[in-house]
Formats: C-alpha cells, sequence, structure tokens
C-alpha cells in the first residue's frame, strides 16, 4: 500500500466485481449483503461502491476456522 505524506496508507480499491471475485462470490452477493448491512466494509463515492483490498482480505480471514480436534482425530484415523 503507498504512503501519503502523512505516512497514511492510500487504499487500494476495486470495484465489486472484483472483490466478489477475490471472495470468491458473486457480485450480487456482495450488492445483497451491502443491503442487509453484512459482509465487508465498503467504500461509497459519488454513487459508486469500491472496497478496499485489505479490508476484504481481513473479511476473509476473519471468517478462517480451524478445524475442531474431532475433525482432526477423524483424519489421523482414516490416514493409518
Amino acid at each position: 500500500m503507498a504512503k501519503t505524506e502523512a505516512s497514511r496508507p492510500v487504499p487500494r480499491l476495486v470495484d465489486t466485481r472484483e472483490a466478489a471475485h477475490i471472495l470468491g462470490r458473486s457480485h450480487n452477493t456482495l450488492k445483497r449483503w451491502r443491503y442487509e448491512g453484512v459482509g465487508p466494509r465498503y467504500v461509497v463515492m459519488e454513487g459508486h461502491v469500491s472496497y478496499d483490498v485489505d479490508a476484504l482480505l481481513e473479511y476473509s480471514e476473519a471468517g478462517t476456522r480451524v478445524p475442531s480436534v474431532r475433525a482432526a482425530m477423524e483424519e489421523t484415523r482414516g490416514a493409518l
């Protein structure tokens, strides 16, 4: 991310279609999420919606789950 004079990061913004591609969802899903008030943070400037790539990655990471101990045990048991 580029820095401004005040050392503030400049966001890399993408449109809804590119954001949907990054998240592996349809652009209609992102539109619905905005309507429902869920999903990643977004920016509206002069009626155009954009997403900060870092916000998309944070949203994706927040949804990352670690397999349960039971699932890990089942996986190990099947490997033997």
